[in-house]
């Protein structure tokens, strides 16, 4: 896929708190893809040199969106994402190591026929991880994924996309209207974990995995709210 072959706009938007060693590739290879339209950073009140980082990082796709005080995930990614004039959303972490074009292109390649309005790139977790999850049976909660704008925006309003329930939310959405997710295995892409990123990362991580399986709970017994 290159712009020749399509003229769909594709909006990345990159999430960002205290991720100063990574942030600067993730953005450099964003800018370097022909498909990606438009680059939404949201700085979440980083108290390291991240702003810093994406500032060094010349480019007419990027826009930078600093907030003063840490609102969480799923609230920077909806504040990036109203009143965009754009057809698709690209949803990038910050986090990454060894982000290529051609994981880019794996996750957006899916769309461009229009019958798949949901792709997610998995990161490789060898023979057995990869079955697991892309049979659903962990909780598909990465953060690499592309959709169409019409569906956050019907999404966005739910009270349980918050913290890190975003992802949960979605896939809750596409599945409650069968909407397929395409899934794909994203080869070499790694993720800094946050218990190597910083003190209170095992923390973290715990108030993580407890947001994500409280969500899916709330979702299971609670009308749906879309």
């Amino acid at each position: 896929m290159n712009e020749t072959k399509s003229k769909l706009k594709i909006t990345a938007i990159v999430p960002v708190f205290n991720e100063e060693k990574t942030i600067k590739n993730v953005l450099t290879t964003l800018n370097r893809s022909k498909i990606i339209y438009e680059i939404i950073v949201v700085n979440d009140a980083s108290t390291d040199k991240s702003l810093r980082e994406i500032k060094s990082v010349k480019s007419k796709k990027l826009k930078i969106i600093s907030l003063k005080k840490n609102l969480g995930k799923s609230d920077a990614i909806k504040i990036a994402a109203k009143n965009l004039k754009t057809d698709f959303l690209f949803f990038c972490d910050g986090d990454l190591i060894n982000l290529r074009d051609e994981h880019i292109n794996q996750i957006i390649e899916p769309l461009k026929n229009g019958k798949i309005a949901m792709s997610m790139g998995l990161r490789d977790y060898g023979l057995v991880g990869n079955f697991f999850y892309k049979n659903g049976f962990f909780p598909l909660i990465a953060g690499e994924r592309a959709l169409h704008y019409s569906i956050f925006r019907n999404v966005m309003k739910n009270p349980l996309m918050k913290g890190y329930g975003l992802e949960v939310v979605l896939n809750d959405y596409c599945k409650r209207n069968k909407i397929p997710i395409y899934k794909n295995i994203m080869k070499c892409l790694k993720q800094t974990l946050k218990t190597k990123k910083w003190k209170n990362g095992a923390y973290l991580l715990a108030k993580e995995m407890f947001q994500v399986f409280l969500t899916i709970l709330l979702l299971k017994i609670k009308i749906k709210n879309y």
